[in-house]
């Protein structure tokens, strides 16, 4: 097919189920601008092509070599409607023909031309998790059809990316990470993360993990002085704990899946993280704070689904403990509908604990869906809930 460059992908293809790539050919006549070689730079520069079509494709053939075979001599491709800003005696306007193929479409691009006119523009699959070699898709119910075209264009369009899969709606029941399917290229789950200068090495199918949490992870580690003591109650594979621990706080990093808890102790020796700063356990979030009988500075609980449930570990917990034990700050993440995210954070955890908090601050750490927050409520627990007669007398100190 020949069209004009006002067109701004390649033909629609919905009825496509296995992956054609020559069905996206497209050869588009355009204005071009014959012009000295050793001026190309300076005079793309002054068409500022940003927003034409040939700037949005991959592999652009926006400057190419001049139909006539003269080297000295190079062409610039424009959109039939773009402006010249310079026209001189070494510049000549050319009309010609210019193929593209499926290599020269971006991902989104292809995708688009594969899905129903129906699917509006802001439902094609752009963006994606990376978490080492594996491209992780979060997909609606309309793109199934489509889903392992997605994932093959996804694997040709990043060079970086072997495994490509879908993160399915069901979640394991104890230890709370999703199922997936393979969609295209290696079934091999097996992958390292890097964050911060530190490696995070896991079977990325049997724990949770969220590289969009990086920034969160970063924030916690320079909120919480060196030398604290830091019970890290749902850890993973060591995200808060690792960098705690490497800034040399003393670390108890739990998690009740033993997958993860397998690569946590992998991941301190890949980062050589001192011994003597962590402290590893594989068991239940409550073992971990019952059973610990020292001074506790800080506790993260970063299970926002359920953290708030787990708060009434804190009654009476300093009840028969040693005097002069500081009260403890926590981190509860939390869940929250996107109206007054803040205020319903509070309360969850309040009615659990018997105890109407007064936090530090109640930080917004991402939407996780357009009516969803994920909030970290800082709040210290207090005297009255620590020093209450005992679990087994819970009694609401409203």
């Amino acid at each position: 097919a020949v069209v004009s460059t006002q067109s701004t992908g390649p033909h629609p293809c919905p009825d496509m189920r296995d992956l054609d790539r020559q069905s996206f050919d497209l050869t588009v006549t355009t204005r071009a601008l014959e012009v000295p070689t050793k001026r190309c730079t300076e005079i793309v520069q002054l068409l500022n092509q940003k927003n034409s079509m040939f700037s949005q494709l991959q592999h652009k053939p926006r400057i190419v070599q001049s139909c006539i075979g003269d080297l000295s001599r190079k062409l610039i491709l424009l959109d039939n409607e773009q402006s010249i800003p310079i026209i001189d005696n070494d510049i000549i306007e050319r009309t010609i023909d210019v193929k593209l193929t499926y290599k020269n479409w971006s991902a989104s691009q292809i995708i688009r031309a594969i899905l129903p006119p129906s699917i509006d523009d802001t439902e094609v699959v752009s963006g994606f998790e990376i978490v080492g070699h594996i491209a992780h898709l979060n997909l609606r119910e309309w793109h199934h059809p489509y889903k392992h075209i997605i994932g093959q264009v996804i694997l040709d369009k990043n060079p970086s990316i072997r495994t490509v899969i879908n993160k399915l709606n069901t979640i394991h029941a104890e230890y709370r990470y999703f199922d997936m399917e393979l969609l295209a290229g290696e079934n091999n789950f097996i992958t390292t993360a890097i964050e911060h200068k530190l490696k995070y090495q896991m079977d990325f199918s049997k724990l949770y993990w969220n590289s969009r949490l990086g920034t969160e992870h970063k924030r916690i580690a320079e909120l919480i002085p060196a030398g604290s003591t830091v019970l890290d109650m749902f850890c993973g594979i060591g995200p808060f704990a690792l960098p705690l621990a490497r800034k040399r706080c003393h670390v108890h990093a739990n998690d009740l899946n033993p997958e993860s808890y397998k690569y946590l102790l992998k991941n301190i020796q890949i980062n050589k993280i001192a011994s003597e700063y962590i402290t590893c356990y594989n068991q239940g979030g409550r073992e971990l704070i019952e059973n610990f009988t020292g001074q506790i500075d800080y506790v993260l609980m970063n299970l926002p689904a359920s953290a708030y449930e787990f708060v009434d570990v804190f009654i009476g917990l300093y009840s028969k403990r040693q005097e002069g034990l500081k009260p403890p700050t926590v981190f509860c993440y939390h869940f929250a509908d996107a109206d007054a995210p803040e205020k319903k954070s509070i309360t969850a955890i309040s009615e659990k604990l018997g105890f109407s908090i007064i936090p530090e601050e109640v930080h917004l750490v991402r939407k996780t869906a357009p009516k969803t927050w994920m909030t970290c409520v800082r709040f210290t627990v207090p005297k009255p809930v620590l020093y209450a007669e005992s679990q087994s007398k819970k009694k609401k100190l409203f």
